[in-house]
């Protein structure tokens, strides 16, 4: 009796009923992206994407990217295949990669962050922090924030940098040590502004110090989220950022929150 085939399967989307929707599916061992051109759904095709794309043939090696719309003034689907190259990380630093597709989601965090652990291997095992970039135009994020990992090897400030995260030969995110702690509030004020003055001594703006981006445990306090961190020497930003730290850990309102 033949194998039933694999089904197509969404791992990513970002909508928009008023420009174009981009769709991440995994099929087998492969991952494709197909781009749907504003007006070609309505928002409840958009959100099950795999009952309204046309046939599409994940199977082929010969494509990485469609592209789906409607011919104009009828219901007929068209769509075109393109092979080429995705953007990827760069700065490759690390010795450690995790094939994306070995990861097993624990629970989502947030869009591109979850907690996981990896396909197949023996349980109990520990969980870790996986964070990609869905699509191209958050690689420059991913890349941004690798660096700054970088720079703090061996400084004790963020969690441990496991590894990249690598999708069919390029680079995507990365993967970090779960931290076990809480986040800060305003009687934590002195163990954060010690990490993060820390930080500014390395010539590292932090760039987003909300509240929930300080982890605190025992004995240590640790920041993760450097996304927006960028490399200065502007004694400025680093005052302005730490007077800025008592407003962020007084903030009840819940922004930044969703990592742990």
């Amino acid at each position: 009796m033949d194998s039933k085939p694999p089904s197509p399967e969404v791992l990513s989307m970002e909508t928009s009923t008023r420009d174009d929707s981009y769709f991440r599916i995994r099929y087998n061992d492969k991952v494709k992206y197909v781009v749907v051109t504003r007006g070609t759904f309505n928002s409840d095709e958009l959100c099950l994407p795999l009952y309204s794309l046309p046939p599409l043939p994940y199977e082929d090696d010969g494509w990485t990217v469609a592209r789906v719309s409607r011919n104009p003034g009828s219901p007929q689907l068209q769509f075109v295949l393109e092979n080429r190259p995705l953007q990827g990380v760069k700065e490759i630093w690390h010795p450690e990669q995790v094939d994306c597709l070995a990861l097993k989601r624990v629970q989502r965090l947030t869009m591109n962050v979850s907690e996981c652990t990896r396909k197949g291997q023996e349980a109990p095992q520990s969980t870790f922090i996986a964070k990609i970039a869905r699509f191209e135009w958050e690689i420059p994020r991913i890349e941004q924030e690798g660096h700054v990992y970088r720079l703090l090897q061996d400084t004790d400030i963020g969690p441990q940098f496991l590894g990249h995260v690598v999708e069919q030969g390029r680079v995507i995110g990365f993967v970090l040590e779960k931290l076990h702690g809480k986040s800060a509030s305003i009687e934590h004020r002195a163990r954060c502004t010690e990490v993060l003055g820390r930080l500014h001594r390395l010539g590292l703006l932090h760039g987003d110090v909300n509240r929930h981006n300080f982890i605190l445990g025992d004995g240590w306090t640790k920041m993760i989220d450097f996304e927006k961190s960028k490399e200065t020497h502007d004694e400025g930003l680093f005052k302005a950022e730490m007077s800025s730290l008592s407003s962020e850990l007084e903030d009840e309102s819940g922004r930044g929150a969703g990592f742990l």
